[in-house]
């Protein structure tokens, strides 16, 4: 429910900037920065998020997230202008750092043995959410307008809230800790003195800025493609065929994680996503891009959780929920740094080069992990 709402700031920012009154050019200039906003923002708080919950538990952290969440909807809907949408698109930057301490939970809960597969079906949730949030962003949108969209939005996000509020159970039980300065200190200790924390960081970083670098385009990508008016239908059936193969992708791939070797299966996933931005560089037609968009989608998220599990199988029980509430700010910085540049070659050349520049990005992270295999050998604790 949550990936539904969240993701229609990415899709649907194009055709909010359109109802405003931006041309063509300035939908192309302002897309990439608006996306990297909430992320430039929020991306100082993550740190604390993991510490602030081994203090006072997981759940009062997680439903702080759904809520600023509402509060930022709600100001989404009522925006008549790019300043007010800016502010809601900020708030959702104390939002981040909720996904990690999740992990954390489901790490402790799940059987060793089944831990990738536990955070693949996890992470297949997104994708369900992709699916219902794109069908009916492609429906309300055209229909009734992009700021009904945020309000059914805001409806949806207070709904989870509730929901998490009332039935969440939580099953850590904070204990004494140090000073938050010193429990931060020692979770980027802990960070920086791991070999495979380290380069598991590096690579999602680079990793991430490659998907991130075209994201915030497709939509533009498509309405070069079908027109305005067609742009929003097109924009939700898009991401709603991606969110199955995702989902289908995400299962089929954290099952054979656990048979095949974790390191092994993640090469190789990243080996094909170096190709498979390729298709939607060339694609001249909606079919072609959906279909592109659709098999990226299918590896792409898998990529992410296995390098969650490759960090999770080798990290401390005392230390996990501090690190992998970090786990996530690779791909923050990755938010802040790939759209905005992603801006630049937008403007300066055209919308579809941004998908060749993440081909090489991909490349760039699949050697950078290639070279790095001896620093991400699993231990037991």
């Amino acid at each position: 429910m949550e990936v539904a709402v969240v993701a229609h700031f990415v899709l649907y920012t194009p055709a909010f900037l359109s109802t405003i009154g931006f041309s063509q050019s300035e939908i192309n200039v302002w897309t990439g920065p608006i996306s990297s906003l909430a992320f430039l923002v929020g991306i100082w708080f993550v740190p604390f998020w993991g510490v602030l919950a081994d203090r006072h538990g997981r759940k009062p952290l997680i439903l702080r997230s759904n809520y600023i969440e509402v509060v930022a909807m709600a100001l989404a809907a009522i925006s008549t202008n790019v300043w007010l949408y800016l502010i809601a698109r900020a708030l959702t930057g104390f939002a981040l750092g909720n996904t990690g301490l999740m992990y954390a939970s489901l790490t402790e809960a799940a059987p060793r043995n089944r831990v990738a597969f536990a955070l693949g079906i996890v992470n297949g949730s997104a994708p369900l959410g992709a699916l219902a949030g794109g069908l009916a962003g492609g429906w309300i949108v055209p229909t009734f307008g992009v700021n009904a969209l945020f309000r059914f939005d805001a409806v949806v996000c207070l709904i989870t809230a509730i929901i998490l509020t009332a039935l969440y159970r939580e099953t850590f039980t904070p204990k004494p800790t140090v000073p938050i300065k010193t429990m931060l200190g020692d979770a980027f200790r802990a960070v920086l003195h791991s070999p495979v924390a380290v380069t598991i960081f590096v690579v999602s970083f680079v990793s991430s800025a490659a998907f991130f670098f075209a994201y915030p385009y497709l939509p533009v990508r498509i309405g070069e493609m079908v027109g305005e008016r067609a742009a929003p239908a097109a924009i939700g059936l898009t991401q709603g065929f991606a969110g199955v193969t995702t989902l289908l992708g995400s299962a089929i791939w954290g099952g054979l994680a656990d048979r095949a070797g974790h390191r092994r299966l993640l090469v190789f996933l990243m080996f094909l996503m170096v190709f498979l931005w390729l298709p939607l560089f060339a694609a001249q037609d909606i079919i072609a891009l959906t279909i592109g968009w659709v098999l990226l989608n299918a590896v792409s998220p898998s990529v992410s959780s296995l390098m969650y599990t490759i960090i999770s199988l080798n990290v401390p029980a005392e230390k996990r929920g501090s690190i992998l509430s970090m786990i996530y700010l690779p791909m923050n910085l990755a938010f802040i740094v790939g759209p905005f540049t992603a801006s630049f070659v937008a403007r300066s050349f055209e919308v579809r080069d941004v998908f060749l520049v993440s081909a090489g990005l991909a490349l760039v992270a699949l050697l950078i992990f290639a070279m790095s295999l001896g620093r991400t050998r699993e231990k037991s604790f």
